[in-house]
């Protein structure tokens, strides 16, 4: 066969393998990603989740959230959940996500294991700028089919749009701070509705106090309490004391895009 012909099938044979990938993650290239409703049961979503790092000896509580993807498996958490004390990864072997759980107890399907992660490569840099990261779940359809992990639980949509001034829920599992009727144990599903303020590298809840176990916990917008779903544009960081604020960074398009096509099979 002529060299410059087998080149040539060469680079087509990579583009069938690699385009629909690519393909998939550039469909969902705008700023707004509509909420995913339940295909198995549509009255019952549940997105958000117990994240959890365990290593058998301690224990990292974060929050994490299933968001409406191509592929079906894909979440989001803060990206500090997925280091260790020492600012190592976390090995997947260790990572589990529950969602639905609540007072205690694991949501209807369990605990989901983790398959890979994304975060930014400039986390590490500035911590409070990049503070947001992609995983990608291990979901097998415990009814035997091909349904995804959205299917069962929806997916909360997600936008780059946000300004200043959102009415805002904040949802996550803090085992202490101030969130008004919440046991802040860690163990239940607590809510926070308020406004948020949009600064240059953070949107924050003033005057509010978030424990650990709701880093990753989601600031949705247009929040429906009927169908539990709405927007994600933001992931809770912390507490920032200097301001007396709770914040969670602003996402930067391009870089989300990327981490979303590491992510993507």
């Amino acid at each position: 066969m002529n060299k410059k012909l087998s080149h040539y099938l060469l680079i087509v044979l990579i583009a069938i393998i690699v385009i629909p990938n690519i393909a998939s993650v550039i469909s969902q290239r705008n700023n707004i990603m509509l909420p995913f409703v339940s295909v198995v049961n549509p009255n019952h979503n549940y997105p958000i989740g117990f994240f959890l790092a365990d290593d058998g000896s301690t224990e990292d509580v974060c929050t994490a959230s299933v968001i409406n993807t191509a592929n079906g498996n894909i979440g989001l958490t803060a990206a500090h959940c997925l280091l260790d004390e020492n600012g190592n990864r976390y090995n997947l072997s260790l990572l589990s996500f529950s969602p639905g759980y609540d007072n205690g107890t694991n949501g209807p399907l369990g605990d989901i294991p983790v398959a890979d992660i994304a975060m930014p490569n400039d986390f590490l840099i500035n911590r409070f700028k990049y503070d947001y990261a992609l995983a990608r779940f291990e979901f097998n359809d415990p009814n035997g089919g091909n349904a995804t992990l959205q299917d069962y639980t929806g997916a909360l949509g997600w936008r780059f749009d946000i300004g200043n001034g959102e009415p805002t829920s904040v949802y996550g599992y803090p085992y202490s701070g101030n969130f008004e009727d919440c046991d802040n144990d860690g163990e239940h599903l607590c809510k926070w509705q308020g406004i948020t303020e949009k600064r240059e590298i953070f949107y924050a809840i003033n005057n509010i106090t978030t424990g650990e176990g709701l880093s990753g916990g989601p600031f949705i917008s247009q929040y429906d309490t009927e169908t539990n779903l709405g927007y994600v544009y933001a992931l809770m960081r912390g507490y920032y004391s200097i301001s007396n604020a709770s914040v969670g960074s602003i996402w930067d398009e391009n870089v989300f895009f990327d981490l979303l096509l590491q992510i993507t099979p």
